[in-house]
């Protein structure tokens, strides 16, 4: 019989923190035990006075959550604020127990686990009712440990924006026991080796009416309760990937990380909250180049990207970002050719880091040759350049950083509308390249020569030419992410992040 991943996570948990050999092996005492650590970390509230204060520290605690109080439910915690106290109250009574006969059946709900629900029941004599699934006593306990435990990945999802819910949001693999205890061993040491201090810092808002009044919101924690967490909820799932990747880095867990994230190979994720799970998996390109290192940097700089439309992120513009979000983590978890068109429908700037992304795509998926890849990042270099150059001339040196974005998104957008209405490889080249040297004076770089002669040629098919030009063209150069730094009226990223890590839930 197949053990649901739910279940299978806890069992995994007790076999890990005590050393057991088997799931025969695993008693009430060891469920209590780890009931009561996840009891302790329920909910989390801020420490000490935060009055005239701009951010406050966090600690969890046992308590149950009441946002009055500023008392917020742990996203570690698998409920609905609403619905928590009653997963509180079944810890409490399972706890209370002297002993426990594991075996006794017993009627599941979905406070205990966020998956299940009433279902309709039906009776000898033709009745038609409604009815909770059945389990045993041990798959409730194991259902309520995996429903509380800290050391499992964790976020608060935002659906929607401003108006929108937060979930607090699982993710857990589908693996065999052995490899979802390593799973768990690696998740401990990122915890205990890459966490600090930060995650459990909120901040104060300050409002201004008749009287001061200081509220403290939710801490870093809910971002994600991995190191390098996203902005964005969207890009959680893959922000693990990438951090369990920075554990290959580590010399004492290296073996241990890359053992793991082989195991992740075609395993499904399951992404749980109360009331419904999704599944998902990752590519394994992604997943190779989470084992190189270099995954976390990419899912960084995909929260700096800057849609043409829409400038630097902001309240005002987080549904469209929203959108940019779900589509740019479809893309980097199942990795093919109509989630690359997807990611590319949306018109946008590239940071540089993005690079290695495109590289991989190009390269891996596409099977392009890695000459023709370099040859046409050379010609997309030169095409961003000259866009920049031109909104510089055109907006004067004393107007300001947002005006020339906007400048050089419109001579993108132009030259973008070039590569689309090519009707063949020779025209590409030729409207492309015509209209940047009109724009700038210069020549195309020598190092495009290759893939301007293979794309004029045909030997290079027109989409894959097509998307290789508007993919590099909009990355960034290091010298224009230099030059936004030192700009004096350049927006601090710590404003950017605050405008969108706005707490949008009901306090």
């Amino acid at each position: 019989m197949t053990t649901h991943v739910y279940l299978k996570y806890a069992i995994a948990l007790l076999m890990e923190e005590y050393g057991l050999q088997t799931e025969q092996n695993i008693t009430f005492k060891e469920i209590r035990e780890e009931l009561t650590k996840g009891l302790n970390a329920f909910s989390v509230k801020p420490i000490g006075d935060y009055y005239g204060q701009a951010e406050v520290k966090y600690e969890f605690t046992k308590e149950k959550n009441d946002a009055k109080k500023y008392i917020f439910l742990s996203p570690n915690t698998i409920a609905s604020e609403m619905k928590a106290s009653n997963l509180y109250n079944a810890i409490c009574k399972t706890c209370s127990e002297e002993n426990i006969d594991l075996l006794k059946a017993y009627k599941i709900s979905q406070s205990e686990v966020p998956t299940s629900g009433e279902f309709n029941t039906f009776s000898d004599n033709g009745n038609i009712g409604r009815g909770k699934p059945s389990a045993t006593v041990l798959d409730e306990c194991l259902a309520l440990i995996t429903s509380t435990t800290a050391l499992k990945p964790c976020l608060q999802y935002k659906t929607g924006v401003v108006k929108g819910t937060t979930d607090n949001t699982c993710l857990i693999p589908d693996l065999d026991i052995s490899d979802l205890q390593n799973f768990i061993k690696l998740f401990k040491r990122v915890r205990i080796q890459k966490l600090d201090s930060s995650l459990m810092i909120g901040k104060v808002r300050c409002e201004n009416g008749k009287t001061l009044k200081y509220t403290p919101k939710r801490p870093n924690i809910f971002n994600g309760n991995f190191p390098n967490a996203p902005h964005s909820s969207a890009l959680g799932s893959i922000a693990l990937l990438g951090a369990i990747g920075e554990m290959t880095k580590e010399k004492d867990v290296s073996k241990l990380a890359m053992k793991v994230l082989e195991s992740l190979i075609d395993c499904n994720f399951y992404a749980i909250k109360y009331g419904d799970a999704s599944v998902f998996s990752f590519s394994h390109f992604i997943i190779r180049l989470a084992e190189r290192g270099k995954l976390r940097r990419i899912v960084d700089s995909l929260y700096y990207v800057e849609l043409y439309k829409e400038g630097r992120r902001s309240k005002s513009n987080a549904f469209e970002y929203q959108k940019f979000d779900l589509f740019a983590s479809r893309f980097l978890q199942i990795f093919n050719r109509p989630t690359f068109k997807d990611f590319l429908a949306f018109r946008a700037e590239y940071p540089y880091n993005i690079e290695l992304l495109l590289n991989t795509y190009f390269c891996d998926m596409e099977k392009i040759d890695k000459e023709i890849v370099t040859s046409a990042k050379e010609l997309g270099k030169w095409l961003n350049y000259v866009a920049y150059r031109s909104a510089q001339k055109e907006v004067g040196t004393s107007s300001s950083w947002d005006d020339l974005i906007k400048a050089k998104a419109k001579v993108l957008v132009e030259l973008e509308s070039s590569v689309f209405s090519a009707k063949s490889g020779d025209a590409l080249i030729a409207y492309t390249i015509t209209r940047a040297g009109r724009l700038s004076g210069f020549d195309a770089p020598t190092e495009a020569s290759l893939f301007m002669e293979k794309a004029a040629s045909g030997e290079l098919p027109l989409e894959q030419a097509k998307n290789l030009i508007i993919a590099f063209s909009r990355l960034k150069s290091k010298k224009e992410e230099a030059d936004k730094a030192s700009s004096n009226d350049n927006q601090s990223i710590e404003n950017e992040n605050e405008e969108m890590t706005e707490d949008y839930s009901n306090i």
